[in-house]
């Protein structure tokens, strides 16, 4: 069985639950840890994500990590560095990261030249996964359209009590909570979340055989009436509390594809925000399809988890997707940019069975066919 050597690059909440992945994943092995801040720098592993020691010692020097002989790397900062990805794929290691670019190609061409240039030069690959984006926006629609002949509308819609969500970054910069609105007006990141939230309904629309024609975006928001207390500090009266995007785009076969997230610091009830918007669910995903056959599919965890469990569990289905592609990612053909269009199905990993699946094949005969594209292309 082959094993592949992986650097965790960046520990944040998403990057420590990677750190748990790779060690638990029996065709994994952690070789390199890279930290920002000085008080991570020195520890082990183990020590970093509460568990035993590993051996492994986290760096702050990107040439120790640059360095290393390692397959993959998990690549978890934020905001990311498109030079730093680069330079990883050019030192002959696959990059797989929760951040942009999950199909670049339209929305940054720039980007998707420069990661290509990179992967050819180191024969490596990149991939962009997570959860949302990542898998509730583009990988999980695509999947339910095989049941559906005409589609006229998809529609993604992320909910999340954001109250004990830990990442600053993320929910005063990305979410905008407890931003003003002249704040949000002039968010530096509003074209970066246009840009990355489209990638999805390019994916989409290219494994549906389309391309798309026209975009259009939509920020609505609500104020806080109060203080309200999150696990990032207060969010002040008269700021943002309920953060509501919805990016579209209309394919050339006349397919509407929306991203929308609902993103709030107060239970269903709203009683802390100025007014109140209906939202399908307290916290979840939601995939909508509409067409000659109509579907609704909820994606939830267990009611009796609580708020802090299942922001946990949300973020680790990021990580959890990030880890479990490496091998294929690492045996994927064709040095490139590699989307849930050129992959097999990800699926966890308990063991390293393997059945042979026609008489007479070795294992290696009995493995999936990995050479062709996971959906068809039109191209």
């Amino acid at each position: 069985m082959e094993t592949y050597k992986v650097i965790q690059w960046a520990t944040g909440v998403v990057g420590t639950s990677c750190l748990k992945g790779v060690v638990r994943h029996p065709k994994l092995e952690l070789v390199g840890v890279k930290v920002y801040s000085d008080k991570k720098q020195g520890l082990d592993a183990g020590e970093l994500m509460g568990g035993d020691e590993t051996g492994v010692i986290a760096t702050r020097d990107i040439d120790e990590i640059l360095a290393l002989d390692a397959d993959c790397v998990l690549y978890c900062p934020l905001p990311w560095h498109t030079d730093e990805i680069c330079r990883l794929l050019e030192s002959g290691k696959h990059v797989i990261t929760p951040c942009p670019y999950y199909f670049p190609f339209i929305q940054n061409p720039e980007a998707a030249a420069a990661l290509t240039r990179s992967c050819k030069n180191g024969k490596v690959n990149f991939h962009a996964s997570g959860c949302n984006p990542g898998g509730i926006a583009e990988r999980f629609p695509l999947t339910f359209t095989g049941w559906c002949n005409r589609i006229d509308r998809i529609t993604m819609t992320e909910c999340g009590d954001c109250r004990t969500y830990s990442s600053e970054g993320v929910m005063r910069e990305l979410m905008n909570l407890g931003k003003t609105p002249a704040q949000a007006a002039k968010n530096k990141l509003k074209e970066m979340l246009a840009k990355s939230w489209n990638e999805p309904i390019d994916m989409i629309a290219e494994g549906l055989g389309s391309k798309v024609v026209s975009y259009e975006a939509k920020h609505d928001f609500i104020l806080a009436n109060q203080p309200i207390e999150t696990a990032v500090g207060i969010i002040e009266e008269g700021t943002i509390a309920l953060n509501h995007y919805q990016h579209i785009g209309i394919t050339a076969d006349g397919t509407e594809i929306i991203q929308e997230q609902i993103w709030y610091c107060d239970d269903i009830e709203q009683t802390r925000l100025q007014s109140k918007m209906e939202i399908p669910r307290q916290s979840g995903w939601r995939i909508k399809i509409e067409g000659d056959v109509n579907l609704n599919v909820d994606i939830d965890f267990p009611s009796h988890l609580n708020q802090d469990e299942r922001v946990a569990q949300g973020l680790s289905t990021t990580a959890f997707h990030l880890v479990n592609a490496v091998p294929l990612v690492c045996e994927a053909p064709t040095p490139g940019i590699k989307t849930f269009l050129d992959l097999p199905m990800i699926t966890g990993c308990m063991g390293t069975h393997v059945t042979e699946r026609s008489p007479g094949t070795t294992r290696t005969d009995a493995s999936p066919d990995r050479s062709g594209p996971a959906f068809p292309s039109p191209h």
